[in-house]
């Protein structure tokens, strides 16, 4: 996908904002809240920032003094600026991430970025330099088993989004992305790929003209927010998540 396509893809496509945080994600974070009253956290390729309003709204970012998103679109990072004010809105490219200093973060998020970056091995460094010593990360990707079938189709392949550059083949192959930089993994969980119908359904009203993007929509329409439990299954597609942890390289770290 060219830059044009992209930054066409970025403004039209929107993911709405909701309340659903995967229970590792939760589970990390609630840990962290109850054990440092302070913490720094950034999320790497926010989008929109449907990560960050799911965690706030669930008190998840309690004790959070600096929150971060970082996308390559305008578009998103403009949306994340607008919608949730506490959050610095950065716009870069998540492999060089020029603006933050290393060791800057308690906690990182990726969440469905690494299968979108030409050097996921490069995007992995990142993350570790970015973290302050004895920080978490959490990384999550998707898994397609050989018949994962949806509807793009990419380089003679199907993909989930016309956006991946690859989809990895097993669990295997994501951890030892991890534990090859020399991270320590502390949990994986796998879970299959569905999708909220009614999502489909607006989106397709946005391509054609008869609505707006808007990531609030749910916020707005609350009526409507039951109808999201109407999920469409992906054949042969798993999300993968991990947490892991950078080695504590000092005695006083964030642990």
């Amino acid at each position: 996908m060219d830059d044009n396509s992209f930054q066409s893809f970025s403004k039209m496509h929107v993911y709405f904002y909701g309340e659903d945080v995967s229970r590792l994600l939760e589970l990390a974070l609630t840990s962290v809240n109850k054990s440092v009253k302070k913490f720094s956290i950034l999320d790497l390729g926010c989008g929109d920032g449907t990560l960050i309003f799911a965690l706030y709204e669930k008190g998840l970012l309690g004790n959070a003094e600096e929150i971060v998103g970082v996308d390559i679109s305008e578009d998103r990072i403009e949306r994340l600026r607008s919608n949730l004010l506490f959050v610095k809105g950065v716009i870069s490219d998540a492999l060089d991430v020029k603006q933050l200093p290393d060791s800057s973060f308690d906690f990182v998020i990726c969440a469905q970025l690494i299968e979108h970056v030409e050097n996921d091995r490069a995007l992995v460094l990142g993350i570790k330099r970015l973290l302050k010593s004895g920080g978490f990360a959490y990384i999550s990707s998707v898994i397609k088993k050989w018949w994962g079938t949806y509807i793009y189709f990419k380089e003679g392949a199907f993909r989930l989004d016309p956006t991946h550059v690859r989809e990895y083949s097993s669990v295997e192959e994501f951890v030892d992305l991890f534990t090859g930089e020399g991270f320590e993994m502390i949990s994986v969980e796998t879970h299959p790929v569905s999708f909220p119908l009614l999502d489909l359904v607006i989106r397709l009203l946005i391509t054609i003209g008869l609505a707006e993007p808007d990531v609030g929509f749910y916020q707005r329409h609350r009526n409507l927010s039951k109808l999201r439990e109407l999920r469409l299954p992906v054949i042969g597609y798993e999300i993968v998540e991990a947490l892991v942890r950078k080695p504590c390289e000092q005695a006083s770290c964030f642990c």
